[in-house]
């Protein structure tokens, strides 16, 4: 009995070794924010694995960044950065990438986007920002959104921008080395908590009048994985909408998963509000076109961009 006991396990151990010679390695970049949670599910709920898929993860710090790397080819996907970086590489380079699945608001309401000053700050709305050191996320789109908002109640021209990473972004704000902040959550809720800042505004991107919907990030391949490893790419993009997929039906599980994967307090990680994650055959693509428009009007790009022509379905 314990040689076939024996035998069995050798065979298991066998099969999956030879299952893990055979699985399809992947290199995903991703920022550890909220909007790559469905990577973070894929990966915990073992979703790659179930598609035949060994995938490394690597961290990036900014959205420039993860693009760059995306582009040159050193990572096969983005999952994820903002919307408006993958516009920017577009003004010159159409043909590098395809985004598979966003980031978004289908409607006018903007449930992540703030802006933060001390909490004994005398700042009491967007105009006061004249003359002001505001703080952002790095990568010239980030800075150029936040001009554009700002723009909307005051002069940018009179707002001295500074790029700062986003973990150094309340400590920098507490110095007193800016007077505010444009981020994402969980920065302000974060900063709140912690009785550093208070909330100067909530939702300024709902300013930009975006009726079809503000599109945050995407989710994107490089041209090249999908051209010589196209069923690979299939297989990924398989897994990330089942990670979305697992969110909708058990969002307080995957909540959890901030807290490992985007160093969030559990209370944070809890309550924080998310938008949606879209399949690009849902996505009502003139939502993103008429907010890059918008952007490009206020001179936050120099070329126009065919946004709807950027997908793979």
């Amino acid at each position: 009995m314990k040689k076939v006991v024996v035998l069995l396990l050798m065979v298991f151990l066998l099969m999956a070794a030879g299952s893990a010679l055979g699985a399809e390695k992947v290199k995903i970049g991703h920022l550890a924010i909220i909007p790559s949670l469905p990577t973070y599910v894929a990966m915990e709920k073992g979703f790659f694995t179930q598609e035949g898929l060994d995938v490394e993860l690597v961290p990036f710090q900014s959205g420039t960044d993860i693009i760059d790397a995306l582009i040159a080819g050193r990572i096969d996907a983005d999952c994820m950065s903002a919307i408006t970086g993958f516009w920017f590489v577009a003004q010159n380079v159409t043909d590098r990438f395809k985004i598979f699945l966003v980031y978004a608001a289908d409607s006018n309401v903007d449930n992540t986007m703030v802006v933060v000053v001390k909490k004994d700050s005398p700042l009491k709305s967007l105009k006061d920002l004249k003359g002001k050191k505001v703080g952002t996320f790095p990568g010239a789109t980030t800075v150029s959104l936040a001009r554009v908002i700002v723009g909307k109640q005051t002069d940018p021209k009179g707002v001295t921008f500074t790029e700062i990473p986003p973990g150094n972004l309340i400590g920098a704000l507490a110095a007193g080395q800016i007077d505010a902040y444009f981020s994402t959550e969980p920065f302000g809720m974060i900063a709140v908590s912690q009785g550093v800042g208070r909330y100067l505004m909530k939702s300024p991107c709902t300013l930009l009048g975006l009726k079809r919907g503000i599109t945050g990030g995407g989710f994107a391949f490089s041209t090249k994985f999908m051209q010589e490893r196209p069923e690979v790419a299939k297989k990924v993009k398989a897994a990330i909408e089942k990670g979305a997929d697992f969110i909708k039906t058990n969002e307080q599980e995957a909540r959890g998963f901030l807290v490992k994967y985007a160093q969030l307090p559990p209370p944070v990680a809890a309550q924080i509000p998310f938008e949606k994650w879209i399949r690009i055959k849902y996505l009502d693509k003139q939502g993103p076109q008429a907010y890059f428009d918008i952007l490009y009007k206020d001179g936050a790009y120099q070329k126009p961009v065919d946004t709807t022509k950027l997908y793979y379905e």
